[in-house]
């Protein structure tokens, strides 16, 4: 009902082509419907990231943060999914098994990994590719490699995991392969214009881009529809979107009295029209509409 009162107040004023005045407890409204709106779309676009757990860091605590912050998945190595899987019981964030190694191990081991996560109720597989197999554009070892992979993967998605970051013609040829292959996401090392690669993928192919570090690259690739973000930031992510949007969405602090009064005194005619002041300096608000939002002045 607040919202609706809201969005009508707004929406009715849009006629209008000069300021807008509201008052104290209408501003209070607006603004905590837009703090309300702000949280939901943080938590939105966090809940399409994953946490990794990184060699020395505290699986609990990984864990415990992914469940806070409503992440999809938490990446972690076979030797830790076990660990991983007892933190995260219960809750809605999948796991996702690395296997491989550093990548440059047997396809028989990789496939046998697969298997083992699997069995130990893994909900995504990531595949490492070798690096040497990528250096030296051995796209059908990759290709074969993918689909045993896959077979031994049964229906859980599949990540093929390029780590190095490679040419743009290197890695958009191994995401035709991926996608041919049946692997459900491409996951990429972050670099500048990243996202492009989305155009290489086919249907049912996603992209997942790792190693995000900052809120501004985040908004970015969330913005450019890139399906899974995987950043052992998240909270910080989280506090800094949040600060600045309820930077943008409070009004200026309203004057003290000794400023009000110096600023009378200075004040004429010509400087400040009559209906550019406020009514009230205490209860009033000046503010603008823009499309269907309200900007404070």
């Amino acid at each position: 009902m607040e919202q609706q009162t809201i969005e009508k107040q707004v929406s009715t004023t849009d006629e209008w082509k000069g300021d807008v005045r509201i008052s104290r407890r209408e501003a209070e409204e607006y603004r905590a419907y837009k703090r309300k709106q702000l949280q939901a779309d943080i938590v939105a676009a966090l809940s399409l990231s994953e946490s990794a757990i990184a060699q020395g860091d505290d699986v609990q605590r990984v864990c415990e943060r992914a469940i806070r912050l409503r992440q999809a998945a938490v990446k972690t190595p076979l030797t830790k999914l076990a660990l991983a899987s007892r933190y995260l019981s219960g809750s809605r964030v999948r796991l996702d098994c690395v296997v491989g190694g550093t990548g440059e191990t047997l396809t028989k081991v990789k496939t046998l990994e697969t298997r083992l996560a699997v069995k130990n109720k893994a909900a995504e597989i990531t595949l490492l590719i070798a690096p040497s197999l990528v250096d030296g554009c051995r796209y059908g070892e990759i290709r074969r490699e993918i689909k045993r992979v896959r077979r031994a993967a049964g229906k859980l998605p599949l990540k093929v995991r390029v780590e190095q970051t490679s040419s743009m013609s290197v890695l958009s040829r191994i995401a035709r392969i991926a996608c041919e292959a049946g692997a459900k996401y491409l996951s990429i090392p972050y670099f500048a214009a990243c996202e492009g690669l989305r155009t290489s993928l086919g249907r049912g192919c996603a992209l997942e881009v790792s190693n995000v570090q900052t809120t501004e690259a985040f908004q970015r690739l969330t913005k450019a529809g890139v399906a899974r973000l995987v950043t052992d930031r998240g909270w910080e992510i989280y506090a800094e979107w949040l600060k600045q949007g309820y930077e943008q969405i409070e009004p200026p602090m309203s004057a003290t009295k000794e400023e009000k009064q110096e600023t009378s005194a200075q004040e004429t005619p010509t400087q400040s029209p009559p209906n550019e002041r406020l009514k009230d300096p205490e209860t009033d608000y000046r503010c603008k509409v823009v499309g269907t939002k309200l900007t404070f002045y």
